[in-house]
């Protein structure tokens, strides 16, 4: 009985030696890589020549009586541009003071006011609102600077002496950024500014990094953060005016 056993078992090992042999010298196939190209065209976006609501920059306004800009001196017809900026700031009236130095800020006394169009909605913005439109489709970034005009009484020759306009616009929790194809505005950021009345030298108040920026961007700017400083006593009475210019250039401050 053993001996049958063990017969069939060396008789299964030899059958499976038999086998191996075969499968082990099959031929081996070799394949080459291949490659197919793709591509895909963008053109530049159509150019923005509207403003843009503040809460949406993607929706173009307009006011009310059908005004585009309400009032703002802006020319936005190129694929970097402006859409609009706020016409005017009021810091308001106080005595002048015989001693040491003075400053207007935001308060319920002295409210600083700044006029700017109501966006579709026939109510006023208070906010100093900046629109910048790029279209340029290479998405370099970009930046903005402000500089002011000395403030004069009545415009003659009398200067407001000492004056500085400041701009907090780096305060993230006061002031907004939107970005029409990027709800949070990523790369786009505002500076915080002091400029000296009278020195046409610009300072960067926002920038968009590269990469960053594209389409519709827009800046609200709290009365809060607007302040004049530094108004050297015994000031004349009357009503001092000056401008601010808006310079919007084209590459990134980093």
């Amino acid at each position: 009985m053993n001996k049958k056993v063990s017969s069939l078992v060396l008789a299964g090992a030899l059958v499976l030696g038999s086998v191996l042999p075969v499968a082990a010298s099959a031929a081996t196939v070799t394949s080459t890589n291949g490659k197919t190209t793709s591509e895909v065209t963008f053109d530049a976006p159509d150019n923005v020549t509207k403003p843009v609501d503040p809460t949406n920059p993607g929706t173009t306004v307009k006011e009310p009586d059908g005004s585009d800009n309400g009032g703002a001196t802006v020319d936005p017809t190129g694929p970097l541009s402006f859409l609009y900026v706020s016409k005017d700031i009021n810091f308001g009236s106080q005595k002048a003071v015989t001693t040491g130095t003075q400053s207007f800020k935001n308060t319920t006394e002295t409210p600083i006011k700044v006029t700017s169009q109501g966006f579709g909605s026939g109510t006023a913005n208070t906010n100093l609102v900046t629109e910048v439109s790029d279209t340029r489709g290479t998405n370099a970034g970009w930046n903005v600077q402000v500089s002011s005009s000395a403030l004069t009484l009545d415009g003659a020759t009398d200067v407001l002496k000492g004056a500085t306009i400041n701009f907090g616009a780096d305060d993230t929790t006061k002031n907004t950024v939107t970005n029409s194809g990027d709800a949070a505005a990523t790369g786009v950021a505002g500076q915080s500014v002091a400029l000296a009345t009278g020195d046409a030298t610009g300072a960067t108040i926002y920038s968009a990094a590269k990469d960053a920026g594209a389409g519709s961007t827009a800046f609200q700017l709290s009365p809060d953060n607007i302040s004049i400083t530094g108004i050297e006593a015994n000031a004349k009475a009357g009503t001092y005016e000056g401008s601010l210019t808006w310079t919007l250039n084209d590459t990134p401050t980093n």
